[in-house]
C-alpha cells in the first residue's frame, strides 16, 4: 500500500482487491517509505490497515536510509499499534545498499534482535541480483530472509540450496519459472521456503483487464504448477514464518 508515483494505494482499496481475489490474510509494506521518514504518518497507515483488516494484514516495515539516520535501532518505527511488525524490507533499486555494507549489517542486527525476517528486493539488476546477498545470508544463517521474486532464477535457487535460512516469494515470478523453481525445491527439499506472492497493486499497472480477475487467474495457475506442495506454498510456509497468521487455513 501507500504513496506509488502519482498514486496513493490506500488499505480499503487495496483490501478490497485482495478481497475480490479471495485473499483474507497477507504480509504487506507502504512504499510511502520511500517519500516521507514521518514515523506519525507511517504509523497512522499501519493502523488504518490493522484495524480495517481485522489484523489480518501483518506489517513488513520498509526501511530507507533516512530512516535509520534518523532512529540508529528503528525504534521510532517499530510502535506495535499497527501490528506487530513481522519483517523489515529493503529494496536495493530504490536507493543504493551495500549489500554487505554497515547499513544492511545493521538492518540485519535489527532483524536478529527483535527475531523477525528480512525481505530483500531481488531483480534482474546489477544492484540487487539474489546471489549478492549471498554472503550476509551466510554471516546472518539465525535469521530469515526473504528473496523477494526470486531473479535471477538460477541465482535465486543456488541460494535456496546454500542457505538454509533463505525463502523467495512468487510476486512477479513468471509462470514458468515457478515450474522451474519447484522441480529444484523437490529435488533438494526446500518447497517448505516458497511463498506465494502477488505484488499487490504493482501488476494492475500493466493490466487492461481487472486486477483481481489477473489475481483470480494466478492463483488458479499456480495451484495447478504447485499441484500437491500448493497448501505449503499458499499457506503453510507463510504461517510458520509470520509467526501465526491464524491457528488454521
Amino acid at each position: 500500500m501507500g504513496q506509488y508515483f502519482d498514486d496513493y494505494y490506500t488499505p480499503p482499496r487495496i483490501l478490497r482487491t485482495l478481497r475480490l481475489a479471495g485473499i483474507s490474510h497477507f504480509a504487506y509494506s507502504s512504499t510511502s517509505a520511500i517519500v516521507t521518514d514521518d514515523a506519525e504518518f507511517l504509523l497512522e497507515e499501519r493502523i488504518a490497515m490493522h484495524k480495517l483488516s481485522g489484523g489480518r494484514a501483518k506489517p513488513i516495515l520498509w526501511v530507507t536510509h533516512d530512516m535509520l539516520r534518523k532512529s540508529r535501532n528503528l525504534s521510532l518505527y517499530m510502535n506495535d499499534a499497527g501490528g506487530e511488525i513481522i519483517g523489515l524490507k529493503i529494496h536495493g533499486v530504490s536507493e543504493p545498499w551495500n549489500p554487505f555494507g554497515k547499513d544492511l549489517k545493521r538492518i540485519f542486527d535489527i532483524a536478529k534482535g527483535h527475531q523477525i525476517f528480512v525481505m530483500l528486493h531481488t531483480g534482474e539488476h546489477e544492484e540487487c541480483e539474489a546471489g549478492m546477498y549471498w554472503r550476509i545470508c551466510k554471516a546472518y544463517s539465525d535469521v530469515s530472509v526473504v528473496l523477494a521474486h526470486g531473479r535471477p532464477l538460477p541465482q535465486a535457487i543456488q541460494m535456496l540450496k546454500e542457505c538454509p535460512n533463505t525463502f523467495v516469494d512468487t510476486s512477479f515470478m513468471p509462470h514458468e519459472h515457478l515450474r522451474v523453481l519447484l522441480k529444484y525445491a523437490r529435488e533438494q527439499c526446500f518447497t517448505d521456503r516458497i511463498l506465494f506472492g502477488t505484488d499487490t497493486p504493482i501488476p494492475g499497472r500493466h493490466l487492461k483487464s481487472s486486477l483481481p480477475r489477473h489475481l483470480r487467474s494466478r492463483i488458479a495457475m499456480s495451484k495447478r504448477i504447485a499441484g500437491t506442495d500448493w497448501k505449503k506454498i499458499s499457506w503453510e510456509n507463510a504461517n510458520r514464518l509470520l509467526r501465526g497468521i491464524r491457528s488454521s487455513p
